[in-house]
Formats: structure tokens, sequence, C-alpha cells
């Protein structure tokens, strides 16, 4: 409200010599100029009702109603995200009420409200520094009542003469009571260092919320024509940066005559100053930073060229050639290290993809911490060939591979993939169906059921020497049990070395059966084998050489 009288004495102060009708007029305009002011400024809260998140950034889109009086006002909607695009905002109203200009800003004086995690901190932080000051208070009272008792002792034993019986009464007296001041003391000591770290741990949470919050508020300024006295519905929306996702998988195998189990996920995250409490999450890899200018096409000129500017990437901005080659080098991978804090992550947007869209059938609450929260997109079987896969001279481990077709049909996109065997954790690998044709293969892990031995034959393994020559002859057996009640399909695969040099010969006396392939010296074969029961395959070579030079065999 105005305080008149203080206006009239500054206008006093100011010996301001006007008339009497001046004074009334111009209190009358200054007092219609507030009231106008007052009017125009209506401040509304509103509520995020859903989200549409990219891989980096998201568009929120709140809800506000008020009561609206007749005419031109400005309405201000308050404690927004500071991080708002002002280029992506767009307001409607409902019924008559027509908007006729939107402008954004930041206000640093009116702080957005505290987090309920952060008032909840701060409010254990409150709890344990009283806990904390009243411990400490009573060690000083137990410390000063120690002295007293001590002092006392000392004056009686000095001014008293004390007869047998009461000289142990009050020994008695000391004894037991310093030693009960001793074990309080003790105890009160203790749960001070407790206080004393859990504050200290509480503390440091508290420090790292904060370090992640916005405390200045974004504010979208919206001029509207009201026609008559109403509430009034308003619907805007907005850009924000500080938030996104990426795709995420747990691939569980029951058993390997039995469909993959997927459950699809999205790793959402975002630190935009709010709190997204009961939203609509949309997700999608889409591009929300493409512009809508249609392409020109210039003329393409061709010249000579150089042959070293095809290395330096001068003067070829409209070749064809120099765009084929410079590609791969452009391809950029997202950063597959998984971290709680996502808003480092780096994110390029893959050329000619096909726009994939999950809507989330349930609300979720997103904290704005920065912190990747796991969510639910859908959870499907997928029919797979299982196949097992071996090279015991590397590893002598089973690794279990599952071949998947008609993948299209799941909107699958790049992520890294929990990998369940039997619903126990075997590892991770990287889903990423753009590098395949029809087949998706995902590496399931070792399966530890399957025991494979890599040994050599004693019998079959010799040194000699052939007059300059020397002859070295291996000889492996490799042993495969199956312990699972199930039979298996699996790939072996070892090798024999091969010559880089004409003086040294490699000859593959008893390659077992294996497919060899002579120019990497890789021998394979594809085995069936029986649930609880053992193959087993051999090979045998002779490698041949100078006896006065050494080789790495």
């Amino acid at each position: 409200m105005l305080n008149y009288s203080i206006l009239l004495w500054l206008l006093a102060e100011a010996e301001i010599k006007i008339k009497p009708m001046r004074v009334l007029l111009f209190l009358i305009a200054f007092v219609s100029s507030s009231i106008i002011t007052a009017q125009s400024a209506v401040e509304v809260s509103s509520k995020i009702r859903s989200a549409t998140v990219y891989a980096r950034g998201a568009q929120l889109e709140h809800s506000a109603s008020k009561f609206l009086t007749s005419g031109r006002q400005v309405v201000t909607f308050t404690g927004l995200s500071s991080e708002l695009d002002p280029s992506s905002v767009s307001v409607s109203s409902s019924g008559d009420v027509r908007v006729l200009s939107v402008s954004s800003q930041v206000n640093h004086l009116k702080e957005s409200a505290k987090p309920k995690r952060v008032v909840m901190l701060e409010d254990s932080i409150e709890t344990f520094e009283f806990d904390l000051k009243f411990n400490q208070n009573m060690l000083v009272v137990y410390g000063e009542e120690r002295k007293m008792i001590i002092a006392n002792q000392k004056v009686g034993w000095e001014k008293s003469v004390f007869a047998i019986e009461d000289l142990e009464d009050l020994s008695d007296f000391y004894r037991d009571r310093l030693a009960d001041i001793m074990l309080k003391e003790m105890e009160l000591q203790s749960k001070e260092q407790k206080l004393q770290t859990g504050l200290a741990k509480l503390r440091a949470q508290l420090s790292e919320q904060n370090s992640k919050l916005s405390r200045s508020t974004g504010e979208i300024l919206v001029e509207v024509q009201v026609p008559s006295n109403g509430n009034t519905e308003f619907s805007f929306k907005y850009m924000v940066r500080n938030a996104g996702w990426m795709p995420s998988y747990n691939v569980n195998v029951a058993e390997v005559d039995q469909p993959l189990q997927v459950s699809y996920n999205a790793k959402v995250f975002q630190n935009t100053g709010l709190d997204w409490d009961g939203v609509q999450l949309t997700l999608t890899n889409a591009n929300p930073n493409l512009n809508g200018t249609k392409p020109t096409i210039h003329p393409w000129k061709l010249y000579f060229i150089e042959q070293a500017e095809l290395y330096r990437g001068g003067r070829a901005s409209y070749s064809n050639k120099m765009l084929e080659m410079a590609a791969p080098q452009s391809a950029m991978a997202m950063d597959a290290e998984e971290s709680d804090d996502m808003m480092g992550m780096e994110v390029e947007y893959p050329a000619n993809e096909a726009v994939t869209q999950f809507r989330i059938k349930t609300k979720h609450n997103i904290p704005s911490n920065g912190k990747a929260q796991a969510i639910n997109i859908d959870v499907f079987t997928v029919p797979a060939k299982y196949q097992y896969y071996t090279a015991p001279k590397f590893d002598p481990t089973a690794f279990l591979i599952a071949k998947v077709t008609g993948f299209e049909a799941y909107d699958l996109l790049p992520g890294e993939a929990n990998l369940f065997l039997a619903n126990t954790y075997v590892g991770q690998t990287f889903i990423n169906p753009k590098i395949t044709s029809d087949t998706l293969e995902l590496s399931l892990g070792r399966d530890q059921s399957i025991v494979v031995k890599r040994e050599k034959i004693k019998d079959f393994s010799s040194t000699k020497k052939i007059g300059n020559s020397t002859k070295e002859s291996l000889g492996i057996e490799l042993s495969i049990r199956n312990t699972k009640g199930t039979k298996i399909q699996l790939i072996i695969e070892d090798q024999i070395p091969v010559s880089s040099d004409k003086d040294i010969e490699v000859s593959l006396q008893n390659g077992g059966g294996a497919k060899v392939d002579q120019n990497t010296g890789k021998l394979s074969w594809t085995k069936v084998i029986l649930g609880n029961s053992t193959e087993s395959v051999t090979f045998k070579y002779d490698v041949k050489y100078p006896s006065d030079r050494k080789i790495n065999l």
C-alpha cells in the first residue's frame, strides 16, 4: 500500500511549490499508474507436465491456470529453469485470451525452491549439530564434576579426621563416582567421534548437491489481451540443454534353447535446476539442433588439383571422393564410459538416421542432479540361435554367442548391454545394430560350465637337427567338456604359425579335420557336444629353419 503522508512530506522537503489542484492531480496520476503497474505484473506458478528428452537436451511442457481481469497485462511465469532457450519458447492460452508477445529473462535475485533432498540434508545437519553441541556440553559438565570431587577429596583429607568406617565409605564414594564419571566421558567421546563423522558425510553430500543446483530462476513474460474476467489456462514449452538420455540393455539367457530375454532401458539425466516430479516422458533420438532451412545446391565446378591437396583437404569442398575419404575420420562414437554423472557425455547424432520415439507409459520423477536414472522402455523376448566359441590358445574359456535375426522390429539403438546367464551377471557388451546386415551377433560373455583345456602332446613333440637345419615338431590336443545337461554347438579356433621368410618352412602334418586358412594359419572346427560329455581334437605341425638362426616359436 502507498503511504501518501510520506509522499507529501517528500514533496514538502523538496520545496516544490505547486498549487493544491496540481498536487491533487499529481497524486491521482501517481496512484493510477501504481494500480496499473500492480495489475499488469501478474506472477503465475506452473507445473511441468511432460518432457521430450533428446540425446542431449529436452523440451519441457508446463501448464498453469490463473484468474485474470479484463484488459491488457503481462503474465510472468516464475520458477522456471534458468537454462531455458529463449528462442524455443512457445505459449498458448485458452478461450479468447490473445497472446500478444513473449519474452524471457533470468532472475538472479529470486532463488529457486530447494529440492526435497537438500531440505532433508539441511534438517539432518541441524539435528547432528545440536546433538554434537549437547554432547560437548555434557563432557564439560562431567569434567568439572571430576575436578570438583578431586579438589574436595584433597581438602577433606587435610582438614578432617575420619574413623576407619567413614574412611572406607568415603573411599568407596570417590572410587564409584569417579569411575562412573570417567565411563560417561568415554561414552560421550565415542559418541562425539561418531557425530563428527556423520556430520562430515552430510556436509559433503550437501556440498555435492548444492554444486549442481542453479539457484537463479528463469521467467517467461507473456503479454496478453483478456476480453473479460475469468480463469485462463496456459500451456507453454521451451528447450533446455542440461538433460539427455542414452539407451542401455539387460540381456538374460535362461537356457541356450530358449529365446533371449531383453530389457530395453533408458538412462535419463537432467540438471536443469528443476526436479521433474510426476512427469510424462517421451524419449527420442531426433536431433533438436537441426534447422528447418532447406539445402541449396551450388554449382559443382571441376578443376585440376595437385595430389598433395588431397591430403591437406585444401580446395575440395564439393568433391564426392574427398567427402568419402573424410567420412570415416569424422565419425565419432559416443563416450562408452559409464558414469553416474552424465553431464560430461559427448553426443554426435548419426546422419540420415530414422527418428525413433518412445512414449513412457508411467510417469516418473527425475531429480535435478545430473545422475543417470534407469527407466524401462520395454521388455521382450527375441528368438536367437546360440553358439559357443573358444580359442584356448589365448583364453581357455567358452564364450556364448547369440545370433539374432529380425531385430529391426524392436527399434534398437546403439548402447551398452549388461549380460546375464541364468540370472547371473557375466559382463558387458555393446549393441550396435547399425553395423550389421541381417543378423545381429551378441557376445553374451563367458560360460564357466564349458571346461576347455589345451595341452601339448609329448609323444608328438620333438626337436631334431637335419644337416644345417633344425626341425621342431609340435602336437596339440584340445579337450572340451560340456557339464551342462543340454547339447551345445561349439566353434573351436586355434592356429599354426605362418612363415614370413623363405628359410622358415611350416607344414601341417595332421589338421584333425579342421578347416584351414592357408593365409593366416587359422584352424577351425565346429562341434556338437552332448550334455555331460567330452570332445577332443588334435593337430600336428612341423617347423624347419636354419640351425644357426633362432625363431619366435
